[in-house]
């Protein structure tokens, strides 16, 4: 009796651990998307031209979120994104320079708002939204060798941006963040190892 008793105690212990751990995973789906983004991007080897879009979306959603002042419209600007590069592709238009008018577009939808905005927020939005355009598209037109470092540089700089607004928890949800981060940083490590050891 005493011996079914431990056993069925042992049980109830490991169904609970397994449990446990399964809640775990389904708690970090946000890393678990960021990862199936990352391999879906780096199936064929890692692309620094694929990689500076990414970067131009992701600084895009912060800016997007910030200047529509709710943190979940950022889940909402990444689907609005993705759709608009393949609308632009299909209709002939440049999706970068697309990408780029909408980032535009919603920091002055952001500031004219006046003070219904965390305006010191928005202008911080907007500068890193301009500073990680200028690496992607500078990584878009240098030399091969160049645009690998330069994309890298965008995607790991971008991925401790991400580590910040996770911390702070402002700007965008910290699954957006959390996701953004492993796809940013595992899109620059991977980069980086191509620029040094050749494609893999």
């Amino acid at each position: 009796m005493n011996t079914q008793t431990h056993l069925e105690n042992h049980s109830h212990h490991n169904a609970g651990q397994n449990g446990s751990i399964g809640r775990h995973v389904l708690g970090r789906w946000p890393s678990l998307l960021g990862l199936a983004a990352l391999l879906f991007n780096v199936t064929n080897g890692a692309d620094s031209h694929v990689t500076a879009m990414i970067i131009v979306i992701a600084s895009m959603c912060y800016l997007a979120a910030s200047a529509i002042g709710r943190q979940h419209s950022g889940w909402v600007v990444v689907a609005v994104a993705s759709i608009a590069v393949v609308l632009a592709r299909l209709t002939g238009l440049d999706p970068t320079a697309t990408l780029l008018v909408m980032g535009a577009g919603f920091a002055a939808f952001g500031f004219l708002r006046g003070r219904n905005i965390d305006r010191r927020e928005l202008t911080a939005q907007t500068l890193a939204f301009g500073g990680f355009s200028a690496i992607a598209l500078t990584a878009m037109v240098v030399n091969p060798v160049a645009a690998l470092y330069l994309a890298a540089l965008g995607a790991i700089g971008h991925a401790g941006w991400d580590v910040i607004y996770f911390v702070r928890n402002k700007v965008v949800p910290r699954s957006l963040a959390e996701a953004c981060f492993m796809l940013d940083l595992g899109l620059g490590v991977a980069l980086l190892l191509i620029a040094w050891l050749g494609p893999f």
